[in-house]
C-alpha cells in the first residue's frame, strides 16, 4: 500500500434517502419503485468514473439499536418512517452495491458513521488518502490533513479551510459546537438557549464541552447561553457521547480487501435489466441485451418489445417501385408500421420529403431515398411514383401507424397531398402521459432511458454549424443508417410504452391523446390570416411610445441608461438610489418583473420600466416577430400545439406563442384585432365560462358553489357577499378581491402571497383565507384530501385519469412541500380543464365533417377555441359548437360557453 492509495468511503444509508428525493419517481413495469435505487447507481457510477478509487467501500447503519440508544433511548426517536416507495428499495440498493463488486461495510450496534469513522482512522495510520462521500455534517468531524469530503450532489469538496468556515472551529470540534447546539435530525437536544453561533462562539474561546463548561462557570459576566451551559451541563456531556463518532469500531476487516477493481457485467448487468436502467447500462458501457456470460440463475432481461436486436446492418434502402410496393404489402399483412419523414425544414409546413423510412413488425426497417440531391448519388423511385405507392399505405386506417412526434409527419404528407390516416401509437406522447415532468421526450433520449440504445444523431450525419448540410446531401448509405433506425427504435418504444400505459391503466393516451394528434395537425396547417397593415401601424407606434418612455426614464435618473440591463438598474435601484431590496439571486439582487411591481408601489421609476418593458415585449414578441412569421405562400401565421408541453395537460403553443398575448389591454386588444378571417368569413371565439371554478365545484360537492352556478349568479359577488360583507351589497373593490380569493384558493395561493396581490396587510388576507374556508368547509376538504391522497399515492388525477407524480410532497425542505401541496390541489382543477377542452376539440372536428360544415378549427388558447367560418354557416356553427362543447362532461354543475364572432379576433371575443 503505498501514500498515493485513496479510500473512498461512501455514506450509503445517507445517499439512500438523498437519491430518493432527489430523483424523479421511478418504477419498473411491474410497480417496483426504483429512484433511490437509481440515483445510487448514478452516483456510485460516476464515482468510479471520476475518482477511479484504489479503495473503496459503502457504509450502511444497521436495523439493530446501537450503543448511542443505550446512552439515550430517545436517540433519532423523532424520526418518520420511511415512504412507503423507498421501504422496498433498501434491500436493491444494498443488491446493488454487492453487485457492483463493492464491499458491504456495517457492523451490529454501530452507525455506518462509526464505520467510516474506524476506517479513517485506519487509513490514516496507514499512509493512505481518505475522501469521505457524503453529505452529511456529523462527518466533517473526521476531516483532516489526509481525509476530505466529496459531496459528488453538489459537486463539492471539504477540507479543513472549508470545515472551519462553517462551524467557526477545526473539525476536531464540530462534535463540540454540534453537542451544544444539538441535532434535532437525531433528537439531541443540547444545551437550551444555545444555538449553532453560540456555540462556536464557545467553543472557539474555551475549547472542548468540558472547557466551556468550565468556562462558562468561570465567567464574570456570564451571558444567557453561558449560564444555560452551567445549569445544563449533563445534557452537554451527553449530547457530546452521542455526537462524537466512535472511531473503534469492531470491524475485522483488513483495508487491503477494500482495493477495487472495477463492475463486472455479468454481475451487475442482470440486476440493472431487472430494474429496467436501459440507460444505467448504457452508461457502463454495456448494451442492453443480456451478457455472454450470464450466470445461472442470474434474472433473464425482459422480453425485447420487437423481435431481435437493433442491428444497423440488416437496414435495407429501397431504389426500385417493385421493392417499395413489397414493403407496403408486407405493412397490409402486418397491419402496423413505423413512418420517420426526413425532411427540408424543421418547420413542417415548409418542409418538403427527402426520404421516407418504414418499420414493419417483424422485418428489418427500409429507407425510401426521393430526393438526394448530391454528386454521385444512385437513381431513385420518381417522386410522383413513390408517393402514389405510399399514399395507399398512409391513407389506409386499417394499418395502424407508429412513429415518434407524428403531428409533425402528418403535417407534411399532407403538404405532400397524403393523408396519414390510421395514427395508433407515437412514442413521444406515451413518454409524456406517463411521466410529464420529464425533462425530455426526444427518440434519443426516450431510446437511451427506455431502451438502453443509443442512436445515431442528426448532427452525426449532417455535421453541426457554418459545415452543416441538408439531410438531401447526406450520403444514402448514411441515411438509411440514421433513417431506418428512427422508425426501428420509435416502432419498440411504441410498443414498450403503451404496455406501460396498458398496465397503468392511463387511457387519457387512447381515448384523448392520440384522437387529438391529427385534429392539432390540420389547425397547425390551416393557420390564421393576419392584417399585416395593422399589425405595421401598431409596430411604428409602439416604437413611438419606447422613445417617450424611455426620454421619461432618462429625465428621472438623470443621464441615459440601458433600461433592458438589469444589472444598470440593480446598480441604480439598490446602490445609488438606495431602494429597499426585494430578494437576491446569485448574480446580484433581481430586477424581475414581480420585484417591480413591488418597488412601484413606492416609487414612480419602477413603474416607468415596467411599462417600458410591457411595450418592447409587445413590440418584439408580437407586431415585428408576426410580420416576419407569415407563411410566404399561405399568407397565414402557423403557430405549433405541442402536446408534451405541459406537466398539467395543458397545451402550448410556440412559434408564435399565441398564448400569452395580453387581453386586459388596449395594446393587447389591438394585436388581437389584426387576426382576421378569410374574405367573406367570420371569426368565432367560443370560451367556457369560469371553467376552472365550475370544477371546483363539482369536485369539492360544496353546495353554496354548486347552487351558485346552477342559479347562474355571479360567483364572485356570492363569495364577497359571503365572505367579505356579511351578506351587503359588495363594492367593486370587493368583488375584484373575492375574485382574486377564488382563484388563488385554486391556485393553493398562501396568504402572503394574497396580500402581495391585493395590497393589503398579510393578517387581512389571512383572515380572508380563514373567512372563505369556514364559509365553504367542502372546499378546504378537498384541498386537505387532495394532498393527502397525493402524498399517499404520490400522484394526482385528473378527471380523465391523467397523472403528475409529486416527489415535493414529502420533501423535508418546507418550501418545495409547500409548492408541490398547492400544484397537488390546483392539477385535478387546471388539468381536467385542459381534460375537457381537448375532448370538445375533437368532438368539434367530428361534427364539422359529420355535418359537412366548412368552418375550421384555428386556434386554442386556455379555456378558448377561436374557428373561422363563411358568414352564412355562423347560426349553424354556433349551435354545433354550443352543443359539443357543452356536452364534453356531465358535472355537477352546468357547463357553459360564451359564444362570440366578429371581423377579428378581438371583436369576436
Amino acid at each position: 500500500m503505498t501514500e498515493r492509495d485513496t479510500l473512498h468511503l461512501v455514506d450509503g444509508s445517507g445517499y439512500i434517502f438523498r437519491a430518493f428525493y432527489g430523483v424523479r419517481p421511478l418504477s419498473t413495469s411491474t410497480g417496483v419503485p426504483t429512484n433511490a435505487v437509481t440515483g445510487v447507481a448514478r452516483m456510485l457510477g460516476r464515482l468510479l468514473k471520476e475518482e477511479q478509487p484504489s479503495h473503496l467501500g459503502v457504509a450502511f447503519d444497521r436495523p439493530e439499536k446501537t450503543f448511542r440508544h443505550q446512552l439515550y433511548p430517545a436517540y433519532k426517536a423523532n424520526r418518520d418512517e420511511p415512504p412507503e416507495d423507498l421501504v422496498p428499495q433498501f434491500a436493491l440498493v444494498r443488491r446493488l452495491v454487492e453487485a457492483m463488486d463493492i464491499p458491504v461495510l456495517e457492523i451490529p450496534g454501530f452507525e455506518a458513521d462509526d464505520v467510516i469513522a474506524t476506517l479513517t482512522r485506519l487509513a490514516v495510520e496507514r499512509g493512505m488518502q481518505v475522501v469521505i462521500v457524503t453529505g452529511d455534517k456529523d462527518l466533517m468531524q473526521l476531516v483532516g490533513d489526509r481525509v476530505t469530503i466529496y459531496d459528488p450532489m453538489k459537486e463539492q469538496r471539504i477540507g479543513v479551510a472549508e470545515v472551519h468556515a462553517r462551524f467557526g472551529v477545526p473539525p476536531e470540534r464540530v462534535a463540540d459546537v454540534l453537542a451544544l447546539a444539538g441535532d434535532t435530525s437525531d433528537n439531541i437536544q443540547g444545551v437550551p438557549k444555545v444555538g449553532p453561533k453560540s456555540a462556536a462562539t464557545l467553543v472557539a474561546a474555551f475549547g472542548d464541552v468540558e472547557a466551556v463548561i468550565r468556562g462558562a462557570a468561570q465567567a464574570a459576566k456570564p451571558k444567557a447561553y453561558e449560564r444555560a451551559v452551567v445549569e445544563h451541563q449533563e445534557a452537554a456531556r451527553l449530547a457530546k457521547r452521542l455526537t462524537v463518532l466512535a472511531a473503534d469500531a469492531p470491524l475485522g476487516l483488513d483495508l487491503d480487501a477494500l482495493r477495487y477493481a472495477a463492475p463486472r457485467a455479468e454481475r451487475l448487468g442482470p440486476l440493472l435489466r431487472e430494474l429496467e436502467a436501459f440507460s444505467l447500462l448504457r452508461d457502463f458501457g454495456w448494451s442492453s441485451a443480456a451478457p455472454a456470460e450470464a450466470t445461472p440463475g442470474d434474472t433473464p432481461a425482459p422480453a425485447a418489445p420487437v423481435e431481435g436486436g437493433i442491428d444497423r446492418t440488416r437496414y435495407r434502402t429501397i431504389l426500385s417501385l417493385s421493392e417499395l410496393e413489397a414493403e407496403v404489402q408486407a405493412a397490409f399483412t402486418a397491419g402496423e408500421v413505423s413512418v420517420d419523414l426526413e425532411t427540408t425544414s424543421l418547420d413542417p409546413t415548409r418542409a418538403e420529403i427527402v426520404g421516407v423510412a418504414l418499420c414493419v413488425p417483424g422485418r428489418a426497417a427500409v429507407y425510401v431515398p426521393l430526393a438526394h440531391r448530391y454528386l454521385g448519388a444512385p437513381k431513385q423511385i420518381p417522386r410522383p411514383e413513390a408517393l402514389a405507392c405510399l399514399r395507399r399505405l398512409c391513407e389506409a386506417p386499417a394499418v395502424a401507424k407508429l412513429g415518434q412526434n407524428l403531428k409533425y409527419d402528418q403535417i407534411v404528407f399532407a403538404g405532400a397531398g397524403i393523408t396519414l390516416a390510421g395514427v395508433r401509437h407515437d412514442a413521444m406522447l406515451a413518454a409524456w402521459v406517463l411521466d410529464p415532468a420529464r425533462p425530455s421526450y426526444s427518440l434519443d433520449t426516450l431510446a437511451r432511458e427506455e431502451l438502453g440504445h443509443e442512436t445515431i444523431r442528426y448532427t452525426d450525419v449532417t455535421g453541426k454549424g457554418a459545415k452543416q448540410i441538408g439531410f438531401d446531401e447526406v450520403p444514402i448509405a448514411e441515411a438509411t443508417a440514421y433513417a431506418a433506425e428512427d422508425a426501428d427504435v420509435a416502432l419498440r418504444l411504441c410498443r414498450h410504452l403503451h404496455a406501460k400505459i396498458t398496465a397503468a391503466q392511463l387511457t387519457v393516451y387512447d381515448e384523448l391523446e392520440i384522437p387529438l394528434l391529427p385534429v392539432l395537425a390540420e389547425m397547425e396547417r390551416t393557420g390564421i390570416r393576419l392584417d399585416l397593415t395593422a399589425l405595421r401601424r401598431l409596430a411604428a407606434e409602439l416604437e413611438q411610445r419606447l422613445a417617450q418612455v424611455e426620454r421619461r426614464a432618462h429625465a428621472m435618473i438623470g443621464e441615459p441608461l440601458n433600461l433592458a440591463s438589469p444589472r444598470q438598474l440593480a446598480a441604480l435601484f439598490f446602490e445609488r438610489l438606495k431602494y429597499q431590496p426585494v430578494k437576491k439571486t446569485k448574480t446580484g439582487y433581481s430586477t424581475d418583473q414581480e420585484v417591480l411591481e413591488t418597488l412601484a408601489r413606492e416609487h414612480e421609476l419602477p413603474g416607468v420600466i415596467l411599462e417600458h418593458r410591457l411595450l418592447a415585449k409587445l413590440k418584439s414578441t408580437y407586431t415585428d416577430a408576426l410580420v416576419r412569421m407569415v407563411h410566404p405562400l399561405t399568407g397565414r401565421v402557423h403557430t405549433s400545439f405541442n402536446q408534451t408541453g405541459t406537466a398539467t395537460g395543458r397545451l402550448s403553443s410556440s412559434d408564435p406563442n399565441l398564448q400569452n398575448i395580453p387581453v386586459r389591454t388596449e395594446d393587447g386588444r389591438r394585436i388581437r384585432a389584426a387576426f382576421v378571417p378569410e374574405p367573406g368569413w367570420v371569426l368565432v371565439s367560443a370560451d367556457y365560462s369560469q371553467i376552472e371554478l365550475r370544477l371546483m365545484a363539482h369536485l369539492s360537492a360544496d353546495p353554496s358553489f354548486v347552487e351558485a352556478f346552477h342559479q347562474g349568479e355571479d360567483i364572485h359577488l356570492r363569495t364577497a357577499r359571503e365572505v367579505l360583507t356579511g351578506g351587503a351589497q359588495p363594492t367593486p373593490d370587493q368583488r375584484r378581491q373575492a375574485k382574486a380569493i377564488n382563484f388563488g384558493v385554486l391556485y393553493g395561493q398562501s396568504d402572503f402571497g394574497l396580500s402581495r396581490q391585493l395590497g393589503i396587510p398579510r393578517l387581512e388576507a389571512e383572515a380572508f383565507i380563514s373567512a372563505y374556508f369556514a364559509r365553504y368547509p367542502r372546499v378546504r376538504a378537498f384541498c386537505d384530501q387532495t394532498v393527502a391522497e397525493a402524498r399517499e399515492r404520490g400522484y394526482v388525477t385528473t378527471l380523465a385519469g391523467r397523472r403528475r407524480f409529486l416527489p415535493d410532497l414529502t420533501s423535508k425542505n418546507r418550501n418545495l412541500r409547500l409548492a408541490a401541496e398547492r400544484v397537488a390541489v390546483n392539477t385535478p382543477i387546471q388539468g381536467s380543464a385542459a381534460d375537457l377542452i381537448k375532448l370538445a376539440m375533437i368532438r368539434l372536428a367530428a361534427a364539422l365533417r359529420k355535418r359537412r360544415l366548412r368552418a375550421r378549427l384555428l386556434l386554442q388558447v386556455h379555456d378558448e377555441l377561436v374557428l373561422e367560418t363563411p358568414a352564412e354557416e355562423l347560426a349553424a356553427l354556433t349551435e354545433v359548437v354550443r352543443q359539443e362543447m357543452t356536452g364534453v362532461a356531465q358535472l355537477s354543475v352546468p357547463l357553459i360557453v360564451d359564444i362570440g364572432h366578429g371581423p377579428t379576433w378581438a371583436d369576436a371575443h
